[in-house]
């Protein structure tokens, strides 16, 4: 039976540095392997003039939402939902909050949790930059724990994702990336 899989593409191309990479390969290569079903390729503009799928069963969409910010959480749900797809796979963490359908996750690192990536030496920036990792933990925390799959680039994020978090076994799967 055909299904509608959904694809956050957000980050598709170079300006999405190497999960833009790894989105457009992932794309490229999956619609040479799947002739079944049908997929929804949720693009920003920059990704969408660069994205041309050859198959019939693959649909571009404009969205045009930033990746981390309001309009994500509160916008992109909605414009998911009228494609009443079967399967969204979120190709990072960033899985909003009031997004209800089945999904799957790919986490390539726990660096938001292991590094304080603060810019700037005043208290405004350090106070902001807190706040903001707060949501980002608070993001990433519910994305792993409503995901029907988690996809981990390493056998190490697998291990640290089940040393850190209450998941099982089975929830996670290292697919390596290619060459």
């Amino acid at each position: 039976m055909t299904k509608r899989i959904g694809l956050d593409a957000r980050f598709y191309g170079p300006d999405g540095k190497g999960i833009g990479r790894y989105t457009q390969k992932l794309i490229e290569h999956l619609e040479k392997l799947d002739s079944n079903n049908e997929y929804f390729v949720f693009l920003n503009q920059e990704g969408f003039d660069l994205c041309q799928p050859m198959s019939p069963r693959w649909h571009k969409v404009l969205v045009n939402i930033p990746w981390y910010c309001v309009k994500e959480q509160l916008v992109l749900p909605r414009i998911l939902n009228q494609y009443h797809l079967d399967l969204m796979h979120f190709l990072h963490f960033n899985v909003p909050l009031f997004y209800q359908g089945r999904l799957v996750v790919t986490v390539h690192d726990l660096a938001l949790f292991d590094f304080n990536n603060a810019h700037g030496r005043n208290i405004f920036n350090q106070t902001f930059y807190g706040i903001k990792k707060i949501f980002f933990k608070l993001i990433f925390i519910h994305a792993i724990k409503r995901a029907q799959q988690i996809i981990t680039d390493s056998e190490y994020t697998k291990q640290e994702l089940l040393r850190r978090f209450s998941l099982t076994l089975a929830k996670i799967k290292v697919i390596n990336l290619g060459i």
